[in-house]
């Protein structure tokens, strides 16, 4: 019996119940804790997915505040958040590439607002859905958009068709991910497109390499686990083709291999121990938080070419796929 909170569910590709372990982990946010996560592998279709997994009423308790940017905004996180959007710029630029004309595009698990921030000074007419109460009371209040609070499989959504929905760095994080495919489908305008950013590839050089340390696999909030070739197989499930994808990602590849290999330099842990030391402040506390982000920033900058070559080998260990709506066969065919 799995424990309390958490359900022993099948396949969400192939629905299949036959799997084989794969990789047994803890959570990277609490490195004491003693609980451990299962992985598994499935004999059917080849998708990794975690199992037991946290049933949707109960993996809200993992995620902290900092998760989704609903945190506290004292001067280092407005410098950060500040970051953060300037980074958004590449998704800015994937998507004016592929529609150059502007429209109304939605970002499904939009945290505080960030990308949306960065898409509206673009032109675009910006929709959220966020299931994180002070992720979406940020985005609401703090940045002024329109976000729906609400699980994307269930919220009320506005009726009118979107030129694009985005799931950035969010798909492996839903319970039923062919599902949020199929609905994002269905909420496309003709020629619309579905967005599918960052997604961590279980099956990479780096995945292999680290094992229970990837940063990547982020248990137990990481629910799936693709390879690039189960994600293509999901999104022909889901009545979708892919039509170009990006392999490199400036904000993410190369903080991936940092947190990686240095576990105390992830950004969501020093959140939470910066949180923790607010409640009791002194000067070591103080300087604590800029010195890590000093040697993160730096180790980051160091990474980069490594991840470069990385993604121009086809070694990268994260993909952002771009997927429209697969053309339907003619009745008889």
């Amino acid at each position: 019996m799995p424990p309390e909170g958490f359900e022993d569910a099948p396949c969400p590709l192939c629905g299949s119940a036959r799997a084989h372990p794969a990789v047994h982990a803890g959570d990277r946010l609490r490195p004491g804790a003693r609980e451990r996560y299962n992985v598994v592998r499935c004999q059917g279709c080849g998708l990794g997915y975690l199992r037991p997994r946290p049933t949707p009423q109960a993996i809200g308790r993992f995620y902290p505040d900092s998760y989704t940017g609903g945190g506290r905004r004292g001067p280092l996180e407005k410098i950060e958040a500040a970051y953060r959007r300037r980074q958004h710029g590449e998704v800015v630029r994937w998507l004016a590439e592929r529609r150059p004309r502007r429209g109304r595009i939605l970002d499904v698990g939009c945290g505080s607002g960030d990308l949306l921030v960065a898409l509206r000074a673009d032109g675009w007419c910006v929709h959220g859905v966020e299931p994180s109460t002070p992720g979406a009371a940020q985005a609401r209040a703090g940045q002024g958009l329109d976000v729906v609070h609400g699980r994307f499989e269930d919220a009320e959504l506005p009726a009118a068709p979107f030129e694009v929905v985005v799931f950035s760095g969010v798909l492996e994080h839903v319970h039923d991910p062919l599902g949020a495919l199929r609905r994002a489908r269905a909420l496309l305008a003709p020629g619309g497109l579905v967005a599918v950013l960052f997604v961590p590839l279980f099956d990479s050089a780096q995945a292999r390499c680290f094992g229970p340390r990837w940063l990547a696999l982020d248990l137990p909030r990481h629910l799936t686990h693709f390879q690039r070739r189960t994600f293509v197989g999901m999104a022909s499930a889901a009545g979708l083709r892919m039509t170009s994808s990006e392999a490199y990602s400036r904000r993410h590849s190369a903080s991936q291999l940092v947190g990686s290999l240095f576990p105390a330099l992830q950004k969501h842990r020093f959140y939470l121990e910066e949180a923790r030391a607010g409640r009791r402040p002194a000067p070591v506390t103080r300087l604590a938080p800029l010195a890590k982000r000093g040697a993160f920033l730096a180790a980051t900058a160091l990474a980069r070419p490594i991840t470069r070559l990385e993604a121009a080998a086809g070694q990268s260990p994260l993909m952002s796929f771009f997927l429209e709506a697969a053309p339907t066969a003619p009745p008889g065919s």
